[in-house]
């Protein structure tokens, strides 16, 4: 006979089957109940890294602006900061974020005066309720730019036309161009370059042209850069009708700024249509020691006897006040505009200008004899730069607003230094030889990266703790 479990020994069993179930119910909650929590934690402190790296990128960016501020020669440029010796150091408070967590950044700039090139070091913190606090560090150094770190540059079109035009470069620190060097080399380089930032297709016209060096082009493929079936980019040795494709380099951007002509005082002598040496004989330099003159145009033509020198070993600006769609400069025959050894001369205008002829004797390297337009950008009308015939021009053209021209005469139609246009257009047998020592005329221009680094490690971040621990 089976004997049947007592009525107390059931409800025993369900209550212990019911305890062990409600155990497993509980240690399931409080682990779901504290992976929730490790979530909202690990969560927090992922939201709270990003904006630690937020707080550095801000204190990076104060010292840019301060940095580009002292560029531009503002004295308050380092206002509200600390500074020692060659260094400045800034923290930046009052940062708030939810649950009470509050941030802030400490910012060190080495050579902040920018007598060399400025290194800058973050330290972004942000400290929560509980828990560590968590930090960002980065390191950034910069580097000055040059408006002329390459040789031939449009804002719009670049167009070679005819078959003979060539692109080279040469070092003025080595001597002239093509001089020999010893050794059987020579001051002539295949680091020419060339470069259009337009986004249209086609926008660099190379036609039969050659080109020693590199080219850049706006658009995101090759669709910017026509090429025709002897035209040649590469190196030295490179056969026509090749394109060496790791020369080209694409989504090229540019950025001028209008140039404005000093606003120094100086002497205003009307217009120069016959020689003339400047300085004039009793004219005195302003404190800068460079002679100023305003002038209404210049307009030189037939006997070599017709020219304006720049006296050796003196610094000249002359500013042509000539209006916009008018001719400003005009050089032809066996004219001239001689910059003789030692000497320099700076021309602003908006006016156009036609170079032919004998063109301009520079007895010195490119940076000799700089030009610049100063048309606004979007001004009404236009600018036409030219040189043509055995025209040539050892200068930096600064022209980001105007049409530059230059139209070849063999051997003679050439150009050296570099030039920067709204468009450029190179016909016939122009030869231009970038001046490869332009790339380090960088005075008063604006600093960008050359390397960003965050730092990881408490090894790397020790590096700088003695300066970032105030």
């Amino acid at each position: 006979m089976k004997t049947l479990p007592s009525p107390s020994s059931i409800r025993g069993s369900v209550m212990l089957t019911a305890m062990i179930l409600t155990l497993a119910i509980g240690v399931a909650l409080v682990s779901f109940l504290k992976l929730g929590q490790t979530t909202l934690e690990i969560s927090n402190r992922a939201f709270h890294a990003n904006a630690a790296m937020n707080l550095a990128e801000s204190g990076l960016e104060q010292a840019m602006w301060s940095i580009s501020k002292a560029v531009d020669g503002d004295a308050s440029a380092w206002t509200n900061w600390t500074t020692s010796g060659a260094n400045a150091q800034r923290k930046f408070t009052g940062f708030t974020y939810d649950a009470n967590t509050t941030g802030y950044a400490r910012v060190y700039v080495r050579n902040y005066a920018l007598a060399s090139a400025p290194t800058i070091i973050v330290r972004g913190t942000i400290t929560p309720v509980t828990g560590p606090v968590i930090e960002k560090w980065i390191v950034v150094s910069l580097f000055q730019r040059s408006l002329f770190a390459n040789g031939l540059v449009a804002e719009d079109t670049l167009t070679f036309s005819g078959g003979n035009a060539v692109v080279d470069s040469y070092d003025s620190r080595s001597g002239v161009y093509n001089a020999a060097l010893g050794g059987g080399l020579f001051n002539r380089n295949d680091n020419g370059s060339a470069g259009s930032a337009s986004v249209a297709v086609n926008s660099f016209s190379l036609s039969n042209s050659s080109i020693y060096g590199n080219v850049s082009i706006g658009t995101s493929n090759y669709s910017g850069l026509d090429v025709g079936p002897n035209g040649l980019v590469g190196a030295f040795g490179t056969s026509a009708g090749t394109v060496d494709y790791s020369k080209v380099t694409t989504d090229f951007t540019t950025n001028f700024e209008d140039a404005v002509a000093p606003t120094t005082a100086g002497y205003t002598i009307g217009g120069i249509n016959s020689a003339t040496v400047l300085p004039g004989g009793g004219d005195l330099p302003a404190a800068d020691g460079t002679y100023y003159y305003n002038l209404s145009g210049i307009s030189l033509s037939g006997a070599p006897s017709k020219k304006l020198d720049i006296a050796a070993g003196m610094d000249v600006v002359i500013r042509i006040t000539a209006a916009a769609g008018t001719t400003g400069v005009s050089v032809g025959g066996n004219a001239s505009i001689n910059v003789l050894a030692g000497g320099s001369l700076e021309m602003y205008t908006e006016a156009n200008v036609s170079i032919a002829g004998g063109g301009i004797a520079n007895a010195n390297d490119p940076e000799a004899f700089m030009f610049y337009s100063t048309r606004a950008a979007g001004a009404a009308g236009s600018q036409n730069v030219s040189i043509s015939g055995n025209g040539q021009l050892s200068a930096v053209v600064y022209a980001p607003n105007a049409s530059m021209t230059m139209n070849g005469g063999g051997a003679s139609g050439q150009i050296y230094g570099a030039v920067v246009a709204d468009t450029i257009t190179v016909t016939g047998g122009s030869e231009f030889h970038y001046d490869e020592a332009l790339a380090s005329m960088t005075g008063g221009n604006p600093f960008g990266v050359s390397q960003w680094a965050e730092l990881t490690s408490a090894t790397q971040r020790g590096i700088y703790t003695g300066i970032m621990s105030w």
